[in-house]
């Protein structure tokens, strides 16, 4: 045995440098080892994937009852506009009754200045120039409001009302009959202006009342031309005024059954 510098003996030989035997233990021994020191902990598959199916589950659950409320929002929102709807239908339709009611006179209106033109020498001056004034400066057309449909066409609250017949009936009502009804009214004015500017004026004088010429083939002319008015817009116009109002009511009863079915009033 030799000695170290420090004072320590080293092993001589040829085993000096082996290893001790507990170093050569094999992988496999320590693999198979069950001590506590060398068990390996299981991984909790089962509870992993319930607790990620269940968040799953949550998380769908929340989005079709966060669309369900949303589906319920929106509709009561198109049933809200919807009530502001079948208010501006009552105002429309108290409007017509006033309309109709002031067309009809001008109709006893057109007869009467007819029968005066047609023997220019009877004619009452003062009753005449005020029927034609009258006849001139107010002719009241219907123009139907239309507000709450434009902010349910722009917010797509149709759609919401759920009944896909009611919007086909509003959408003719609104598209083509008020358009209509709004067309014509504007025509009927049209012609009653055109007709005062160019023949009013120059067969009659407002301001003496009296006529502004004796010449027969011009107050001939102005009769013909009220007797196209009366007849042509007139009684024409009372008859859409007419169609408007059947259309209308059937369409507000719709509204107010529509209603009663989804808990108003």
């Amino acid at each position: 045995m030799c000695e170290l510098a420090w004072g320590h003996v080293s092993p001589a030989g040829p085993l000096a440098h082996r290893r001790p035997r507990s170093d050569f233990r094999s992988v496999s021994d320590t693999a198979n080892d069950t001590s506590p020191t060398h068990r390996v902990a299981r991984i909790p598959w089962r509870a992993i994937l319930v607790q990620g199916l269940l968040i799953v589950v949550s998380v769908y659950v929340a989005i079709v009852l966060e669309g369900i409320s949303q589906d319920r929002r929106d509709a009561s929102a198109a049933r809200t506009a919807l009530v502001q709807m079948l208010g501006e239908m009552r105002q429309d339709r108290a409007d017509l009754q006033e309309i109709r009611a002031e067309q009809l006179e001008r109709d006893r209106q057109y007869v009467r200045l007819d029968g005066w033109l047609a023997n220019p020498a009877s004619i009452p001056a003062d009753s005449f120039t005020a029927t034609l004034d009258v006849v001139a400066a107010s002719n009241r057309t219907l123009y139907p409001r239309r507000s709450a449909w434009t902010t349910m066409v722009a917010a797509g609250q149709l759609r919401d009302l759920g009944d896909p017949e009611l919007v086909t009936r509003l959408g003719n009502f609104y598209e083509s009959l008020n358009d209509r009804v709004i067309d014509n009214g504007d025509d009927y004015d049209e012609s009653l202006n055109d007709l005062y500017r160019n023949s009013f004026v120059r067969v009659w004088d407002f301001t003496a009342e009296r006529p502004l010429t004796t010449d027969v083939s011009e107050i001939v002319a102005l009769r013909n031309q009220l007797r196209w008015l009366h007849r042509g817009w007139n009684l024409w116009y009372l008859d859409l005024l007419e169609d408007y109002e059947g259309q209308l009511d059937s369409l507000i009863a719709d509204i107010e059954a529509y209603r009663r079915s989804h808990g108003g009033d």
